[in-house]
């Protein structure tokens, strides 16, 4: 598991290039019951273990219910937060919210992200930002961000954070939370770059702690396609410089 973890201006940072490894970290605040808040390009809203129980096979039969499968998930997910870190790696990279809640480390989940969940998946609920908040233990807040320069610019971040605050108030997370950053979410340099990201840096300094994924294969894609001077090296260095201030 490549990952490191360090502190910054007294809070604890983590570091690691596969997005599901930050379960490790998260869970050292298990006792605090944080809400999570999450910037991704995806939405990462797949079911714990869903790719791995989806294609194991024992002795060539097929699960013989859902039931089965449940109970199979359950099993998994105790004894990986039981200390058996290893089975982290049967994990995918998009099915860590999932087991973050089913194993009660965080108490609700706020997604912003370019991706959408347009259809209610089985057992993980989310809601975009303009519907009423119904107790689901997800909302995800959709964006687009054609313009690279208004992705965290802060006129821009905190009018959109305003639809999260239709789905539940302010003052019920901002005190208890972890911050976690997909670097995948910026997909050029100006993104991470505006002119004032003095909103996005209250929520850094707010956070609990920060965890960041770096998810080395997503940038490469955005260099092909978006920005070839992007890098993970550029995108890390600028973001934990905007911790440190």
């Amino acid at each position: 598991m490549e990952s490191e973890q360090f502190e910054i201006n007294n809070k604890q940072i983590f570091i690691c290039e596969e997005h599901h490894h930050v379960l490790k970290f998260w869970n050292q605040f298990r006792d605090e019951q944080p809400y999570l808040l999450t910037f991704d390009h995806h939405t990462d809203l797949h079911r714990a273990f869903q790719g791995f129980l989806d294609t194991i096979s024992y002795s060539g039969k097929r699960w013989k219910s859902q039931e089965e499968w449940d109970q199979e998930q359950s099993r998994l997910l105790s004894e990986m937060f039981g200390g058996h870190w290893n089975i982290i790696n049967d994990l995918k990279h998009d099915e860590h919210i999932d087991a973050a809640i089913r194993a009660g480390i965080i108490k609700k989940a706020l997604v912003y992200s370019h991706d959408s969940y347009h259809n209610k998946p089985d057992r993980v609920y989310c809601i975009n930002g303009n519907e009423n908040y119904n107790g689901q233990p997800v909302i995800n807040n959709s964006q687009s961000y054609h313009l690279p320069s208004t992705i965290i610019n802060s006129p821009d971040l905190e009018r959109r954070f305003s639809l999260f605050d239709l789905c539940i108030p302010r003052e019920e997370w901002i005190k208890n939370y972890i911050l976690d950053i997909d670097l995948d979410f910026f997909q050029t340099k100006e993104s991470i770059t505006p002119k004032d990201t003095a909103f996005f840096k209250m929520l850094l300094e707010k956070a609990r702690g920060i965890s960041i994924a770096k998810e080395s294969k997503w940038i490469a894609v955005w260099v092909r396609e978006h920005d070839a001077d992007l890098s993970v090296e550029f995108l890390l260095e600028t973001l934990l410089d905007l911790i440190k201030k």
